[in-house]
């Protein structure tokens, strides 16, 4: 006859079945519960990622207002608080060199070349102002295009 009782362990087929099915269940829901931590930690870093843009926009969009109203007078706070990292000269440098703030070395010598080039200090102003203005327009820009690859990718 056909029984499905082995009879050397006194457990049928089904109770394999149940028991397989039970340790696939856990590791399905070990399975989800890592995916889901991992989901979590990825909103986590896009989240601090997205309000550290909308800060830095919001700080490089003030700081080119107050530049059309006083110039390179008023403005170190903004830097001060825009740049995270001295050493990184892709932000601001002349910037950076005008306010004496985290300015590198190539910030620096960029101005000094500037200044050099001007026959006096109202000739150096028309033209490391416009260069203030042409950075910051550019770094608003280059995150706005980060921004805007990081969503897309």
């Amino acid at each position: 006859m056909c029984t499905a009782v082995s009879e050397a362990s006194g457990h049928d087929w089904l109770d394999y079945l149940s028991g397989f099915s039970g340790l696939l269940g856990v590791a399905i829901a070990v399975y989800a519960i890592y995916y889901a931590s991992q989901q979590a930690e990825q909103t986590r870093r896009d989240v601090i990622r997205e309000r550290r843009a909308e800060f830095d926009l919001g700080l490089l969009v003030k700081l080119r207002h107050q530049m059309s109203l006083t110039g390179e007078q008023h403005i170190s706070g903004y830097v001060d608080a825009l740049i995270r990292d001295p050493a990184d000269e892709e932000d601001l440098p002349i910037t950076r060199a005008v306010v004496q703030r985290k300015a590198g070395p190539l910030g620096t010598a960029e101005l000094a070349k500037l200044k050099g080039a001007a026959a006096d200090v109202w000739a150096a102003k028309s033209i490391y102002l416009p260069r203030m203005e042409r950075e910051v327009d550019e770094a608003i820009q280059r995150r706005l295009t980060a921004d805007a690859a990081e969503t897309s990718g």
